[in-house]
């Protein structure tokens, strides 16, 4: 891998005469997860949020991406809340949430 973090595969073909023919594919590999991002990272202020790894690659979630989680996540959330007040109202015990203490 280059310093740019591109992978090169290449073959070369030598013909009778000892001319070359080359041929390289270069591959760049990325990540970005956005479950670091926003585990990890900042908020940025235009709504996105960035985390930043020692080795410099960069995790973003866009501002449009972080409305759209946090609108997603309100939805169950609130649909969680209405079905354990209908347990509640049933008198059946809540069920006991195991929630992971790093959240």
């Amino acid at each position: 891998m280059d310093e740019e973090k591109r992978y090169n595969v290449g073959l070369t073909w030598i013909d009778h005469d000892g001319l070359t023919d080359v041929h390289n594919i270069e591959i760049k590999y990325a990540r970005n997860c956005e479950r670091l991002a926003i585990e990890m990272g900042q908020p940025q202020p235009d709504g996105s949020w960035l985390y930043k790894e020692a080795n410099g690659t960069t995790h973003v979630m866009s501002a449009d991406r972080v409305k759209a989680f946090m609108s997603k996540t309100q939805e169950h959330a609130s649909i969680m809340c209405g079905m354990l007040d209908k347990m509640t109202e049933a008198g059946i015990g809540q069920p006991t949430l195991e929630v992971d203490p790093a959240a």
